[in-house]
Order: C-alpha cells, then structure tokens, then sequence
C-alpha cells in the first residue's frame, strides 16, 4: 500500500500516542513489583533496568517480530508467528501484557480506521481465532496504513522504553524531566536496536530479562497494586 510519507507519519504518531487507547501504558511489565522490592532503588538504576529489558525482550523479540509481520501479508502466516511470539513470553504476565494490548489495538484500529476494518488477520484477533501477540498486530496494521518497516520496528522499540520509563514516573519513583531525558539520550542506543532488529532472523529471537521477568511473577500474587503487570 502506498501511503503520502507525511499521511504515513502522523498514521504512526497516532498509534503511537498515549492517548490511544491500547492499553499500552496499562503495563509495568514488572517494574511495580520490582520497584516495591528495591525503595532506594536510584534514578540511573530504574534506567538500567528499563534498557535491560528493553534490549533483552522488546528489541530481540517484539520489534523483530513486528518487522516480520510487516513483510507477512498472508493471514495464515501471521497466526504462525502469533503463536511463536506466544511460545517466547515465558511468564503469563508478558503473555497477558502482549496479548490484552494486541487485542485492545485491534478493537481500537476496526472501530477508528475504517481502511483496516477489513484486514483478515485482525479479524482473526477479533474472533478469538489467534492470540493476537502486540508486535504481531502491530506489524500487519502499520503495513495495512503505509507505515514504512523501519517506522514500524522504531515505534516498538520507543513505545516499549516510553512506557517502562512512565510507569516508574506514575508510580513517583522518576521525575517526569529524568525519563525524557533518559529517552532524548538514548536516542542512538534505540537506534542501533532498530537497525538490529530490522535485519534479526525469526530463528534467533530472543527473550530474557530475569530482573523484571522475575518481579513481574510476584507481581501476578500482589493484593494491592496499580498496574495489570
């Protein structure tokens, strides 16, 4: 689908934006519950964990697999690395956080953009036929849109830091000036994620980042707690 660049680009800025409602920055990803375990926990160690997971898991699996999505037009071959995608979350938590979110986005996307409303591999999401795995969503719908793949791949990898970085801003445990500027600074580190991820084979995706991995685990048990995970 060939898209105007800048009709493309505001497209991604609205995806993109937290006022979208996907759920997105609904999730921790286990930083609540790591951040429950660790109250002298420092600016720059909340920014460490932050890029753990973002280069354990977002950049090695979810920005890979959105890339993938994105040069996947067949339907059925989508459902495939739906599952694949489902098979590397190792916790229900990343499972729950991927999946709630892809399927939010695909409700959001059928009722707000009428031009996508007839893709058939969201309408498998809709019907409950496949999991609908974020990344997965994420790079059939922006190809359906004329978001170029790089675009693609950037957004997950930025959206996945974005939201990381806010929830330790809403749980008052980082300035709101300390997470932009972690972003604004981080920008060539993002962007050597990307150009990894652009070119990362299905077969070497990976997904490890014990820190939040683990705390999102006890996250699941906790009786009082702001985030889904």
């Amino acid at each position: 689908m060939r898209t105007d660049p800048l009709v493309a680009e505001l497209t991604w800025l609205h995806l993109h934006d937290s006022a979208f409602p996907s759920g997105r920055f609904v999730h921790s990803n286990g930083l609540e519950a790591w951040l429950r375990d660790r109250p002298d926990a420092t600016d720059d160690q909340i920014r460490a964990v932050a890029r753990a997971y973002v280069a354990g898991s977002v950049a090695t699996l979810d920005a890979v697999a959105v890339g993938h999505a994105w040069s996947t037009p067949d339907s059925e071959a989508l459902v495939e690395l739906d599952l694949l995608v489902r098979a590397y979350k190792i916790t229900g938590s990343a499972r729950t956080s991927s999946e709630a979110c892809g399927r939010q986005l695909v409700t959001a996307a059928r009722r707000t953009m009428p031009s996508v409303a007839g893709l058939g591999y969201l309408g498998h999401v809709a019907a409950g036929r496949t999991p609908g795995s974020l990344p997965v969503v994420e790079g059939a719908l922006q190809r359906a849109l004329g978001i170029d793949r790089s675009r693609a791949v950037a957004g997950t990898v930025r959206s996945g830091y974005a939201g990381v970085l806010s929830a330790a801003v809403r749980l008052g445990r980082l300035g709101p000036m300390q997470a932009q500027r972690a972003l604004f600074d981080d920008v060539p580190w993002i962007t050597d994620l990307v150009r990894a991820a652009e070119c990362t084979p299905l077969e070497d995706v990976t997904a490890f980042s014990p820190g939040l991995d683990i705390a999102a685990m006890r996250h699941e048990s906790s009786s009082a707690r702001l985030f889904s995970t």
